[in-house]
């Protein structure tokens, strides 16, 4: 089968080559853990310039937050991802030397990615403290066919001379630091929090327990191969697989091993079951070798890109990057219903492992229409928090209700800085339009019934006891929303953040929308969650009444009641090394200013397209732009989209090629601490819903195309509907495909299409043509 160079990533082709960097760009997963590209020999000396390190998602540990002054409600506890050891890890001896205590010196020869089937090659050049050369090749996949493996195969070969070389295998479990030497507080800001690590004597299996947050985990690796010569050891006490080598030059030797990882459970169960786990792994390996394993990864990999890939043609830069982005998609979702996507997704121990409102508002699109079994589980994963969200809220004053935290792992609020953490109550929103939007592209009724309506309702409760009645000048009985963050954290704790105020408006308006269906279709459920006729008629006035500022002179959409009493901040004058503003000035200086970190009052105009029309939504455009410095990755995409909408290709394709190629360009200087993966969500949302300018619209899947002149082909498929739909679009025509499902009706503009039996529907810019 021909290699499609377009889903490779060369290390050649790569701008930042620094070991950390390339830890990140090449790190594996599946959702449950992943594993940087360290250099396999280093990756526990003193001296090493990478973080190497295996990450689970959702397996942390608490460490008491200190404040100078501390007051009620504020969160107790930090929860910080464990950094476990790092499974690449390889001992070679030479000579009665080790490479794990004198240090051989390493040299990276290529790296080379295969996002198609998840396969990564790499190639390091050895040399010893006694100048004897080899090369160390290793294959490496993490599994999507099953989400406890990873799987690494070495090969040796000598270069310029012939002797014995010892190859040990053992668990790495010397605890590697968390560096943030420039007091990033995107970074993670303490040591790894590892508690107890024990090794049975007589078995490669680690059982790791955290400190405080009273979890544990198994790991076990296993020899896939029966070459009498590898031996079970044990040296120091530790247990590993050893095997004696004769090396002559050219000689190839060839080893493989399986790692497997355990669910994450309480302590307790864990210590009581390791037998149990041994033995399910060994079961896991029996009969498996590299190649059998590896082919029921790859073909899950290619499943994801039968419906997930996006094809550009015209730029194959771009195309790389594109799949860059999807692939790293992919790997960092957790499809267990009780695990989110980390920040920085399993690639690095950036913003501690936490999950945010990136999910719901830039990652959760592309899973919806694309992956919706993944969606579901990230959603479900929100359910499985409404107590901790519920006794959140209780914190907060509010008796009623949930306040999902800003910043978590476990469910509880994790932000220690509270202006730009829990005061960013939006997020309760942004639960409830993600959830209302999975169930209206997948009709999902039974997860609307199970977990939808519940999230909905409850997140819709805190704004009538959070908001209030008020006189907003000539306007009487309007309902406002005080002291709260919008997604600009430039801008904090002020009243009616306009972002805030529409998503809450939507909140209560799908709230009153689904009790109304279950009314009708299961009002078990209303009567089970407590909801009445009374209840649902406030949610009705509290929305219809909710105060949206608006500047009459400027004709813009306010950003909050004080915006236009502040001062514009000088950003072109800013020199260029101050950015990001966040790490060189204080808080309080930054809040007295007009200056966004990212997309804001822009950020409702990208959800709520029927809110505006173009010229009002070109107005909010110019001005917001002028003010906001994108030191949030998540900020460019909205910019992109909505250039499109205001049918400016070039501000549209600028801010889109800055989003696509983030990571591999390390445009923001910080990728060494992980992927950005809201970003990456970004840049579908960049693609289909701004270039291909496709929305749910109000009669259903619309789309509006906006093709830039760079490329001559974009195409795609996505879900809906218990649909599949391929969408082709070039500078003349666009044909949409019907692959999956009935027929069905879609809008191209205003026009409506019908789509039949995989027949393609051709729209020239004269008409339609089938």
């Amino acid at each position: 089968m021909a290699i499609d160079d377009q889903y490779q990533i060369h290390l050649q082709k790569l701008t930042n080559k620094e070991q950390p960097v390339t830890e990140t760009i090449y790190a594996l997963g599946n959702g449950h853990m992943g594993v940087r590209a360290s250099n396999p020999l280093q990756g526990n000396s003193d001296h090493y310039e990478g973080n190497p390190g295996l990450f689970v998602n959702g397996f942390y540990d608490l460490s008491p937050i200190t404040y100078g002054e501390r007051y009620f409600g504020y969160p107790r506890n930090n929860q910080t991802i464990a950094q476990l050891p790092d499974p690449r890890f390889l001992i070679l001896e030479i000579d009665g030397v080790r490479s794990d205590q004198t240090p051989f010196r390493v040299e990276t020869i290529d790296k080379n990615l295969d996002m198609e089937t998840g396969l990564l090659v790499e190639t390091f050049r050895i040399t010893t403290p006694k100048q004897k050369m080899l090369t160390l090749t290793l294959q490496s996949f993490m599994s999507q066919s099953d989400y406890h493996l990873y799987v690494v195969r070495y090969e040796i070969r000598a270069l310029n001379f012939s002797g014995k070389v010892t190859l040990l295998k053992q668990h790495n479990y010397v605890n590697q630091s968390i560096p943030n030497s420039n007091e990033d507080v995107r970074r993670a800001q303490r040591h790894n929090p590892l508690g107890q690590v024990y090794m049975p004597a007589d078995s490669p299996t680690m059982l790791i327990e955290t400190q405080k947050s009273q979890l544990g985990i198994l790991m076990m690796f296993h020899y896939l191969g029966s070459d009498p010569r590898m031996k079970m050891v044990s040296r120091n006490n530790i247990p590993c697989y050893e095997v004696q080598l004769d090396l002559t030059p050219g000689k190839l030797e060839q080893f493989a091993f399986g790692y497997s990882l355990g669910n994450i459970h309480a302590l307790m169960t864990v210590e009581m079951g390791p037998d149990f786990y041994i033995k399910k792994t060994l079961e896991r390996f029996h009969e498996q070798n590299f190649a059998k394993l590896f082919e029921a990864s790859a073909n899950h990999m290619r499943h994801f890109w039968q419906d997930s890939d996006i094809v550009i043609d015209g730029d194959p830069t771009l195309q790389r990057g594109i799949r860059f982005n999807l692939f790293h998609l992919y790997q960092a979702a957790g499809r267990d219903s009780v695990t989110d996507v980390p920040a920085k997704g399993v690639t690095g121990p950036g913003y501690e492992g936490h999950y945010f409102w990136d999910t719901e508002m830039y990652m959760l699109p592309f899973f919806i229409y694309t992956q919706p079994e993944i969606a579901k589980a990230l959603l479900t994963y929100r359910f499985s928090i409404l107590d901790e969200a519920r006794q959140h809220a209780r914190e907060m004053g509010i008796e009623n209700g949930v306040l999902y935290p800003w910043r978590t792992i476990n469910g509880e609020e994790a932000s220690a800085y509270y202006p730009a953490g829990t005061a960013q109550v939006h997020i309760n929103a942004d639960i409830a339009y993600a959830t209302d939007l999975y169930i209206q592209v997948t009709q999902d009724m039974d997860f609307l019934e199970n977990y939808g309506f519940e999230m909905i309702v409850s997140t819709a409760r805190f704004w009538l006891a959070f908001g209030n009645y008020g006189e907003q000048g000539k306007q009487k009985n309007k309902f406002v929303i005080n002291a709260v963050t919008g997604p600009d954290e430039y801008t904090a704790l002020v009243d009616n953040n306009y972002y805030t105020n529409r998503m809450a408006q939507n909140n209560l308006f799908i709230a009153v929308k689904y009790a109304k269906q279950l009314q009708k279709e299961n009002p078990t459920k209303l009567a089970d969650l407590g909801v009445n006729e009374e209840e649902i008629v406030a949610f009705q006035t509290a929305a219809n009444k909710m105060y949206l500022p608006y500047d009459d002179d400027l004709q813009i959409k306010m950003q909050d009641d004080s915006s236009p009493n502040r001062p514009v901040f000088d950003i072109a004058n800013e020199p260029r090394e101050n950015f990001p503003l966040l790490l060189h000035y204080h808080p309080l200086v930054l809040y007295r200013y007009r200056v966004n970190k990212q997309a804001d009052t822009l950020m409702s105009d990208f959800l709520f397209p029927f809110d505006q029309d173009e010229p009002q939504l070109q107005r909010d455009y110019d001005y917001y732009e002028k003010i906001t410095t994108h030191d949030s990755s998540l900020s460019r995409a909205i910019f992109s989209v909505l250039a499109n909408r205001i049918h400016n290709p070039e501000k549209a394709y600028n801010y889109f090629m800055d989003t696509a190629l983030m990571d591999l360009t390390d445009l923001q200087g910080n990728s060494a601490d992980g992927i950005h993966a809201a970003n990456m969500g970004g840049t579908w949302l960049s693609l289909i819903y701004g270039f291909a300018g496709m929305h749910a619209g109000i009669n259903g899947l619309t789309f509006d195309p906006q093709f830039p002149s760079e490329w001559l082909f974009l195409s795609f498929k996505v879900k809906y509907h218990k649909r599949q739909i391929k969408v082709a679009i070039q500078r003349q025509e666009v044909t949409f495909t019907l692959l999956v499902g009935k027929p069905i009706n879609i809008f191209y503009r205003e026009q409506e299409v019908e789509l039949v039996n995989s027949t393609p529907v051709i729209i020239h810019l004269t008409g339609l043509q089938v």
